[in-house]
Parts: C-alpha cells; sequence; structure tokens
C-alpha cells in the first residue's frame, strides 16, 4: 500500500506528464530546492518549480533517448520524506549507456515537496553520462 508521500509524488509526476503545471503546484511548493550534484552540465541546484520543470524536461529529453531501465529497489517513507532507491540501466545506440544504482530523497512539508535530491553511487560515471548525453541534446 502507498502511503500519503508516495501518492504526492505520483500525482507529480501524473501532473508534469499531463504539462498541467496548477496540479504541479498542487503537490510541491513554489520555493522546493532541487540538488543533482556532479560535474556535468546538469548538475546543481535548482529553486521553484520553474527550474524544477526545466531540469526534468531536460532529463527527459536524455532518458528517452536512451531508453532506461529502471527498478525500484526500496521505496519508504515517514512523516516527512520518502526515499526511492533504484538501479538502472540506459541502452542508447551511441553507446553512451549508464548501469548504476541511485537513491532519491523527497522532503516534504505542509503536504508539498519541497526539496528533492539524487544520490548516486557512482558519481564519476554520472558525470561521464550526463556530460556526454548533454552535447548531443
Amino acid at each position: 500500500m502507498k502511503g500519503p508521500n508516495q501518492e504526492k509524488v505520483d500525482r507529480f509526476f501524473e501532473a508534469y506528464g499531463r504539462r498541467d503545471f496548477d496540479a504541479v503546484k498542487e503537490v510541491m511548493s513554489e520555493d522546493v530546492t532541487w540538488f543533482f550534484m556532479g560535474r556535468h552540465p546538469l548538475a546543481g541546484i535548482k529553486i521553484g518549480v520553474s527550474e524544477v520543470i526545466a531540469f526534468f524536461d531536460r532529463v527527459g529529453k536524455i532518458m528517452e533517448k536512451s531508453k532506461p531501465e529502471i527498478e525500484k529497489l526500496i521505496v519508504s517513507e515517514n512523516e516527512n520524506h520518502l526515499i526511492e532507491c533504484i538501479y538502472s540501466k540506459t541502452n542508447s545506440r551511441d553507446g553512451n549507456n549508464l548501469d548504476h544504482h541511485a537513491c532519491v530523497l523527497w522532503t516534504f512539508k505542509n503536504g508539498k515537496i519541497v526539496e528533492g535530491r539524487h544520490f548516486f553511487a557512482n558519481p564519476p560515471a554520472v558525470d561521464n553520462y550526463f556530460s556526454v548525453a548533454a552535447a548531443n541534446l
């Protein structure tokens, strides 16, 4: 059974997929902060719904080309957090691929997503993958 925070994340992705930004703002704080660290063009801290949406758009374009296989290994939550641990493998025709484990920590306050943080098992591999992939957008 899904908890309330997982339901909010699901609602975020459903609204994002429909490009319904009013619905996104129902589950995501206007001043959301998103951390995607590394040494590649997508790395950095995104602040606000607009920057987070732009980030997801760029990542989405890369992932669309790579046909990823994603397996959620562990999903757990408490009152203020949700953690998703995943295994993902990309399948790009150009040979630039990523085969790794990662976690995303979502933070909630007042019923909304206020923060997201990505943690990578192999940061140099992520840096290489996104550097090459971003250059080919």
